[in-house]
């Protein structure tokens, strides 16, 4: 049985259902029950359960996709800011070249990298990889923040939208999981992408708000 609506508000320790879901963001199980672990919105989806935040956290988890700035540097590792109340760090040995005399040569502070992260200890320590296709540093193009409802909207319940995006407005995207995004490409068109997650940040749960984006994408 379920006993909370998709898209309700629910809080910490509120029970969600007692079927055989499997466990999304913001979830644990309990005798067989599935209860909310944070105060959110409950996101039902084929067979998994999820609840999404409704104030602006992220919670690391292995394999996601996210965006870091690089805030220092050691002989064996990168701290980074991972938009968390936790640091994640990039061990040098990702990419360290022992003939390499500089490892500032490769990575400085203050640049902006696209990562996986690689695993969570038991006291949140984030650990983070470059060891994917696709991942490195970012040498152009715009980052903003958005709200985790946001994320979740566009990379996950209308993963197609951003795909959309891409399309129609020639432009690249990606949505990472602790509320950035990276945006490149023509002034206009990342202008016009700014409005659209301006409007998806007011009102993500908006019963027409697909209909309300894909207009915005398709006329200019």
């Amino acid at each position: 049985m379920i006993f909370v609506e998709n898209k309700e508000v629910v809080l910490p320790g509120s029970l969600l259902t007692d079927n055989n879901y499997k466990l999304g963001r913001g979830t644990f199980r309990d005798n067989g029950k599935i209860y909310s672990d944070m105060t959110g919105l409950v996101y039902i989806e084929s067979e998994k359960i999820s609840v999404i935040p409704l104030k602006y956290t992220y919670k690391p988890q292995y394999g996601d996709l996210i965006i870091g700035r690089v805030t220092g540097s050691s002989y064996s590792s990168w701290s980074i800011n991972i938009n968390n109340i936790y640091h994640g760090f990039l061990s040098t040995s990702e990419l360290y070249d022992k003939n390499e005399q500089n490892i500032n040569n490769i990575i400085n502070v203050k640049d902006m990298l696209l990562l996986r992260v690689a695993n969570v200890d038991e006291i949140n320590r984030v650990k983070l990889t470059l060891r994917s296709r696709g991942l490195g540093k970012f040498n152009q193009g715009i980052i903003v923040r958005v709200k985790q409802p946001t994320v979740h909207f566009l990379s996950e319940e209308n993963a197609f939208i951003t795909s959309m995006i891409q399309e129609y407005m020639r432009t690249d995207m990606i949505v990472a999981k602790n509320g950035l995004i990276w945006i490149n490409g023509l002034k206009e068109n990342v202008e016009k992408i700014l409005q659209i997650i301006e409007i998806i940040e007011e009102e993500p749960f908006k019963h027409n708000l697909i209909k309300i984006v894909q207009n915005m994408i398709m006329n200019p």
